[in-house]
């Protein structure tokens, strides 16, 4: 087989007499790139650890960053109702300051609104009961922990949580409680582990008053605790700092049939600073999927556990992009005489720059796809060991795979420097 040699172009093969016209397809789809990576089988392995590891690590960052997103809007997502009342001072759910009662009175009048139900929510003090002997981790007698505590009217417990419903009449004892399920361990329950029915009868205290146990529900905690129970408006009253007949953490608009949220967040908020100039300087209100939006966001981005996480991203994306480059400019340096040759035979520098780019995708693809499987089931282990929610999404997947991409892709062009260096006459 001859070439004809130019300096612009790949060189083309011409056939001669006998030749089968396969040499040519077989010439031009010889995997290069592919034998590069396989010809040294340990190097290959090493390399593809390394990135496999990096991207690893972005999922488990990128998985982390998404339960903070899923755990501050759990609670949310459980009540009903289209539009949120609030504070115009609110943190978040745990803190969510407390409004006049009579602004709820005044909304429920509006033509657009069919109610408007109270929610209380704060953080409170809970003491541990007596040392469990049996639990090898037990916490201390009488030591404290923060509790979310959330309290509902009987006629309308506005949480949709299977359970709830059927044991409201338990709660008209004020000093009666539902323990939710995935309080944490650190809170005492009896078989060491989670709250349940074994836990049924006993006597926390919650507030300054010894409360007793009258069932459990299955919610999820947020952040901000570990752990949440919830008991009626009463019982609220009694170990919160003001009275529930006058002042409420949240207010849960229901609005009539086929009235869209947005447009009534809207025309509320105009039409009750009309009624009261100084409406909007105490309230605020907003659709159920704003308030959960808002939510996310503060999480994600206004706090340090949000912050960390995105950070984590960042420092990983960093890591994988140093391995890949290293694998490749060692393996740049080690083959740069035969880079050279093929440049001396008429190949354009981008042709065999592109044999490097496309190492860097195959381990980018590689590395993706051995990445994806491990993060999934480490996913479903923190779900199982710790009750975080972090599950795998189409848009997380889609996303890393992009960022393998990009990571590989700019090693690739930086091991390309050395590449270009590469002076066909130094081999002559």
């Amino acid at each position: 087989m001859g070439y004809h040699r130019g300096t612009n172009s790949n060189p083309e093969p011409v056939f001669l007499q006998g030749e089968l016209p396969l040499t040519r397809s077989v010439f031009r789809r010889t995997p290069v790139a592919l034998l590069n990576l396989l010809s040294h089988p340990t190097r290959a392995i090493v390399s593809l650890s390394g990135v496999s590891f990096a991207l690893l690590l972005i999922f488990m960052q990128l998985g982390f960053r998404g339960a903070v997103g899923n755990t501050a809007t759990i609670v949310y997502g459980k009540m009903s109702g289209d539009l949120v009342v609030r504070s115009l001072d609110y943190v978040h759910l745990y803190e969510p300051k407390t409004i006049d009662r009579h602004w709820l009175k005044t909304l429920a009048s509006h033509p657009m609104v069919e109610r408007v139900d109270p929610f209380f929510i704060m953080l409170q003090k809970w003491q541990n009961p007596p040392r469990n002997n049996a639990c090898i981790h037990a916490p201390p007698d009488g030591s404290f922990r923060t509790v979310g505590m959330m309290g509902v009217e009987f006629d309308h417990p506005v949480l949709q949580v299977p359970g709830i419903l059927s044991q409201m009449d338990a709660l008209k004892d004020p000093d009666s409680m539902l323990v939710d399920e995935a309080t944490r361990a650190e809170y005492g329950p009896q078989d060491c582990k989670r709250f349940g029915s074994s836990d049924i009868g006993q006597h926390q205290e919650l507030g300054g008053r010894s409360t007793r146990i009258a069932g459990t529900f299955r919610l999820g905690t947020g952040l901000a605790t570990n752990g949440a129970v919830l008991v009626s408006d009463v019982a609220f009253s009694r170990r919160a700092p003001f009275d529930t007949r006058n002042r409420v953490s949240l207010g849960l608009i229901h609005l009539r049939e086929g009235v869209d949220p947005a447009f009534a967040a809207n025309e509320l908020t105009k039409w009750l600073s009309q009624r009261d100039p100084h409406a909007m300087q105490s309230v605020q209100i907003l659709s159920m999927q704003s308030q959960m939006d808002w939510e996310r966001r503060r999480w994600l981005n206004e706090t340090p556990i949000g912050m960390i996480f995105t950070m984590g991203v960042l420092i990983s994306f960093i890591i994988g992009a140093a391995i890949v480059y290293m694998v490749l400019a060692t393996d740049v340096a080690s083959r740069i005489s035969e880079f050279a040759t093929m440049k001396a035979m008429g190949y354009s520098e981008w042709y065999v720059s592109g044999i490097v780019l496309q190492q860097a995708w195959m381990l980018a693809l590689a590395g993706y796809i051995v990445a994806a499987v491990t993060s999934v089931l480490l996913y479903r282990l923190t779900v199982a060991l710790s009750g975080i929610p972090t599950f795998m999404t189409w848009e997380r997947m889609i996303g890393v795979l992009f960022l393998s991409l990009l990571m590989c892709s700019v090693s690739g062009v930086l091991a390309m420097r050395k590449l270009w260096r590469a002076d066909p006459a130094s081999l002559f």
